[in-house]
């Protein structure tokens, strides 16, 4: 992303400056340059208050996926550990977690990364725990103190998943886009205007306004959606549960 927004750019960085130097007269180019100066800190200051509010935005967006998976992760571990009580078919249970995190691993995380709500098989491993759960709950030789935890841990695994699954949709804003878009071609213009009257030794410094305002816009762009590119979410949390209870640590899976 950031080599697209650079090479972009670059580009249009070069044709603005070859096209203003041609066209406009060195005896205008020095008016030029005075406003183009006086214009630059205010559009510099524009550029930096939006793109600093919508990379901090969508990074407290980030840090929030983040933390849903770890607590979805903790709700399975919640959910190994009430099993193991006396009187559950903790197997069974056991069972069915480990279907639904292998579920999560190879049917979820995929249809999160294109931007959907989650595949349906895993949504329907989740039905089968909650029923389950339910059903061995409702059973009168199992402690109203362990009914409780083995509820309570489900329930969380499927809101902390819904959770999960609702931020994957979300997406930036396309006017806030936009407008940092704008905001960069314009700061970049006013550059370009203000270098027609430097040398071309001080020009090149406008080159670190370009990279700057490109790696913002790419910054911008790859945390705005959680689960899609390099700065995406990871199963990591999740992938480790799973390890563990195929492990053994929580009791025997089958």
């Amino acid at each position: 992303m950031f080599g697209i927004f650079l090479a972009w750019f670059v580009v249009w960085t070069v044709i603005a400056f070859v096209g203003l130097d041609a066209f406009v007269g060195s005896d205008r180019q020095l008016g030029l340059s005075t406003v183009a100066g006086s214009m630059m800190g205010a559009v510099g200051a524009l550029f930096a208050f939006v793109t600093g509010f919508v990379i901090a935005t969508e990074w407290g967006q980030h840090r929030d996926a983040e933390q849903t998976v770890g607590k979805e992760a903790d709700a399975c571990v919640g959910l190994a550990w009430a099993s193991a009580a006396p009187h559950c078919d903790g197997i069974a249970i056991r069972a069915e977690l480990v279907a639904y995190l292998h579920s999560v691993l190879d049917d979820d995380w995929p249809e999160l990364a294109e931007g959907a709500g989650g595949s349906r098989d895993t949504h329907e491993r989740l039905t089968r725990i909650q029923h389950l759960v339910r059903r061995i709950a409702a059973d009168p030789e199992v402690p109203p103190i362990v009914a409780g935890d083995l509820t309570s841990a489900a329930d969380r695994v499927a809101v902390n998943r819904a959770d999960r699954c609702n931020m994957a949709a979300h997406d930036l804003p396309a006017p806030l886009l936009l407008l940092a878009f704008l905001a960069g071609v314009v700061l970049v213009l006013t550059a370009v205007a203000l270098a027609l009257r430097l040398d071309r030794a001080d020009a090149l410094m406008i080159g670190g306004v370009v990279v700057v305002i490109a790696l913002d816009l790419a910054l911008l762009v790859g945390i705005s959606a959680p689960f899609t590119g390099g700065l995406s979410v990871h199963p990591t949390p999740l992938a480790r549960v799973l390890r563990d209870l195929e492990a053994g640590q929580y009791g025997p899976v089958s």
